[in-house]
């Protein structure tokens, strides 16, 4: 079951997302959410997993379809491509004030990680997220090894991008 807390910081993700003109679809949602808990510690309660582009949680998809099923979340078709989500802001605002206002306590984070984010690609999300990942994964290795390990974990991402990627991630760390 999704909390309050989760929806009001899932809908603050979408939120700042939107409002920094990102298409909003739900691997912007996932890689965000990501990095707003691993790397600033926002309390959300999904759990993540390396999947087929990057850290991805289940647990989150479930709740973007719980928030949209309580029509928290609206969902944007766009022919060709997979829908993106918008907030019903009358309601996440009144979940916020029943979560004793949680967003605010996280909001600055959650708005430099969707400012960055925000007009990048799926390809670009992915490989700053698997970097986070990897970083974690790997606290006290070099850059080498972990441009290694991101390129073994992900053999798509050439070396060079799996450098670049860390360097980006590293706004974020």
């Amino acid at each position: 079951m999704t909390t309050t807390k989760e929806m009001v910081l899932i809908g603050g993700v979408v939120k700042a997302l939107r409002d920094r003109g990102s298409w909003t679809g739900e691997t912007h949602v996932q890689k965000a959410t990501f990095i707003a808990k691993v790397a600033k510690h926002v309390p959300f309660e999904s759990e993540f997993v390396l999947y087929k582009h990057g850290p991805f949680s289940f647990d989150l998809s479930k709740s973007i379809v719980h928030m949209r099923s309580r029509g928290l979340l609206v969902t944007e078709v766009n022919p060709g491509y997979g829908p993106s989500f918008n907030i019903k802001e009358i309601l996440w605002r009144a979940l916020d004030r029943t979560a004793s206002n949680i967003f605010a306590q996280y909001e600055v984070s959650i708005l430099q990680i969707c400012e960055i984010l925000a007009p990048k690609s799926v390809s670009e999300l992915e490989r700053i997220a698997t970097a986070i990942y990897v970083s974690e994964l790997l606290p006290n290795s070099s850059k080498e090894e972990k441009i290694k390990e991101l390129v073994r974990l992900k053999p798509h991402i050439l070396p060079d991008l799996a450098s670049r990627a860390f360097e980006e991630a590293g706004l974020f760390l």
